[in-house]
C-alpha cells in the first residue's frame, strides 16, 4: 500500500500506541498550490503602507503623548506629568451628558424637585398689559423679546415667550448669588462656618478677568470678604468677583446641579464670566421663580433675604427697567448686557402698595441700543397699568 494511502488508516489512541484500522481506502487528492495574484498582493502591500502611515502620523503621537510619556517615560525619569484618561475611558460623555464643567462634559445623577422652592401660581392674565406690550414690540421688528410679569395681589401674569431659553449675560449672577447665600445658610445651621459673609477669599491673577467691574484694576494677592465680593458682583456687575464666588458656592457643576434639583433646569451656568458668547442660559419664568422665592423662609433665611435685597436695591445700572419707573417706585433688580442680549430682572414696589415681578430679555442685533428703549417703554407700560389697577382687579 502506498504511503499516502496508509496514512488514512493510521490512528494514535489515547495511550500513545498506534493502530491500523482496516477499511476501504480512499484515494488522496493532492491540491495544487494556486498561483498568487499579483494585484491582490499589491493591494495588501498598499493597505499595510497606508495603515503604517496612519499609525505613525496619527495614532503613535497620541499614544506617546497621552500614554507612553506620562505613564512610562515619566515614571522612568521620575517626572511629574498627569495623564488625562477621561476622554478615552468615558467616550460616551461626548453625546450623553447633562452637565458641564471646565470644558468637560459630565453625567451627574438626576435630581428630584426640591420642596424648598415654591412655584409661582397664576390666577389669570394681565390681558390689557400683554396686548399693549405686544403692540409695542411690533415697533421693533429686529428685536425678539421674552417677558414675564407676575402681580402679587391678583396673581395674574404676562407671558410672552417666557419659557424660551435666552443667553443670560450678567443676570446669571442672580442664581450664583442665591446659591451662595443658601450655602451660607446651611453652614450657619451646621455651625461649620465653611462659608460666611466675613470669610476672606484670595484675589489673584487666576480670578481677574475683563468686562464689567473695577476689581480687575485692583492690586492682586489681597484677601477680600465674601460680603464685599457679593456686593460688587450685583451692584457693579463685577465679573472677577463673580468668578471667585462661583468657586465659593461650589463651582459651576454644583450650581447647575442645585438649579436642577430646584426644578430650574433651564438655568445653566456653562462658562466663567465674561460670557460674551452667551453660553450661559436662563428663561424669564425661571428667573422670576427665583425672585418669587426671595420671601420664602424655607428657601432663604431672613438675614440672607435682607442682604440680597440690599445688594439688588443698589444696582448702578439704572438705564433699563429703572428708567421706565417714576421716582417714587422702588426696584430691586439685576441687569444683563452682552452684544446679542439685553435684559433686566427684578421686583417693583409701586406707589399704591402693589408689588410685581418683571423679567424682560431681548435678543437683538449686536449692540443695538434700540433694545434699551424698548425695555424702558415696556417697563413704563407695566408700571402704569399695575399702579392704576388695570387688569389687576
Amino acid at each position: 500500500m502506498p504511503a499516502q494511502l496508509r496514512k488514512q488508516h493510521i490512528r494514535e489512541n489515547s495511550y500513545g500506541t498506534v493502530k491500523i484500522y482496516p477499511g476501504r481506502v480512499q484515494p488522496v487528492h493532492i491540491k495544487k498550490k494556486k498561483k498568487k495574484n499579483p494585484l491582490l498582493a499589491l493591494a495588501r502591500f498598499l493597505f499595510c503602507c497606508a495603515f503604517l502611515s496612519v499609525f505613525c502620523y496619527v495614532i503613535a503621537p497620541v499614544l506617546y503623548t497621552d500614554y507612553f510619556e506620562p505613564l512610562i517615560l515619566n515614571h522612568i525619569l521620575n517626572r511629574k506629568v498627569n495623564a488625562d484618561m477621561s476622554r478615552y475611558v468615558s467616550v460616551h460623555l461626548d453625546y450623553l451628558h447633562n452637565s458641564w464643567l471646565f470644558d468637560r462634559n459630565l453625567l451627574v445623577p438626576a435630581q428630584k424637585s426640591s420642596k424648598e422652592l415654591v412655584s409661582i401660581v397664576k390666577s389669570g392674565e394681565l390681558t390689557t398689559t400683554k396686548g399693549m406690550l405686544e403692540d409695542l414690540f411690533k415697533k421693533y421688528p429686529n428685536m425678539h423679546p421674552s417677558v414675564y410679569v407676575w402681580e402679587y395681589s391678583s396673581a395674574k401674569e404676562v407671558d410672552i415667550n417666557a419659557d424660551e431659553s435666552f443667553s443670560a449675560a450678567s443676570i446669571i449672577k442672580l442664581p450664583v448669588l442665591f446659591e451662595l447665600f443658601r450655602k451660607i445658610d446651611r453652614s450657619g445651621k451646621l455651625g461649620t462656618n465653611e462659608t460666611s459673609l466675613s470669610k476672606k477669599l484670595l484675589y489673584n491673577d487666576i480670578n481677574r478677568t475683563s468686562g464689567s467691574g473695577q476689581l480687575q484694576y485692583m492690586p492682586l494677592n489681597r484677601k477680600l470678604s465674601v460680603d464685599y465680593l457679593a456686593k460688587i458682583m450685583i451692584t457693579q456687575s463685577d465679573n472677577s468677583a463673580t468668578n471667585m464666588l462661583i468657586e465659593e458656592a461650589g463651582g459651576m457643576a454644583a450650581i447647575n446641579s442645585s438649579m436642577r434639583s430646584l426644578g430650574l433646569d433651564e438655568i445653566k451656568l456653562q462658562n466663567r464670566l465674561p460670557d460674551l458668547e452667551g453660553t450661559n442660559k436662563i428663561t424669564a419664568r425661571q428667573i422670576a421663580t427665583l425672585l418669587y422665592n426671595l420671601d420664602n423662609p424655607r428657601f432663604l433665611s431672613q438675614k440672607s433675604k435682607i442682604t440680597i435685597k440690599e445688594y439688588m436695591a443698589n444696582v448702578e445700572n439704572r438705564r433699563l427697567l429703572q428708567a421706565g419707573l417714576p421716582p417714587e417706585a422702588i426696584l430691586i433688580h439685576k441687569t444683563g448686557d452682552i452684544g446679542k442680549m439685553l435684559g433686566d430682572a427684578g421686583v417693583v414696589y409701586a406707589q399704591n402698595g402693589r408689588k410685581y415681578i418683571v423679567v424682560i430679555l431681548v435678543k437683538r442685533p449686536h449692540n443695538d441700543y434700540s433694545a434699551r428703549d424698548m425695555i424702558q417703554e415696556a417697563s413704563r407700560i407695566i408700571y402704569k397699568n399695575i399702579n392704576s389697577g388695570v387688569d389687576v382687579m
